[in-house]
């Protein structure tokens, strides 16, 4: 019985450890999120009031959704180049000992293709992006800044 629960505490652990190491320095604790935040919601309460223009909220809104933006693109990205390193160290290894033959000429094309359709579709984003928001120029600083965040 006591090496069950021991290794339910393990499991539990386990989980508690990913979603810290996840979301270890959290974005929200970043003093120009909690600025760009500050500002919108009184950017936006002054604008319900009567008081100001939307134009606060909006550069606010755009620095805080490229900020959550960058910082998930940096997670995505580092996650995805050690699934890729293990992906070809996988390959390497299977194609050395034998296994899979590949034609690297195929290989190389089709990664070629995968690259140009990702580019389009980011491209895509960005344009989506920009209509939907704002400020772009606050969008961009706040992806910036957002994937420098550690």
């Amino acid at each position: 019985m006591d090496v069950d629960h021991y290794q339910d505490d393990a499991h539990e652990s386990a989980s508690q450890g990913i979603w810290a190491a996840l979301l270890a320095d959290a974005p929200w604790n970043a003093k120009s999120v909690i600025a760009a935040g500050i500002a919108t919601v009184g950017g936006l309460t002054a604008w319900v009031t009567n008081f100001s223009s939307p134009a606060v909220a909006g550069i606010g809104g755009s620095y805080l959704a490229g900020f959550f933006i960058g910082w998930a693109s940096r997670r995505f990205l580092r996650m995805a180049a050690l699934l890729t390193g293990a992906l070809l160290a996988g390959i390497a290894v299977l194609e050395e000992t034998g296994w899979i033959n590949l034609d690297w000429t195929s290989v190389e094309t089709q990664i070629h293709h995968a690259i140009s359709a990702a580019h389009r579709e980011a491209e895509g984003l960005k344009h989506l992006l920009s209509g939907y928001l704002p400020s772009t120029g606050a969008w961009a600083v706040g992806m910036f800044f957002g994937f420098r965040k550690k």
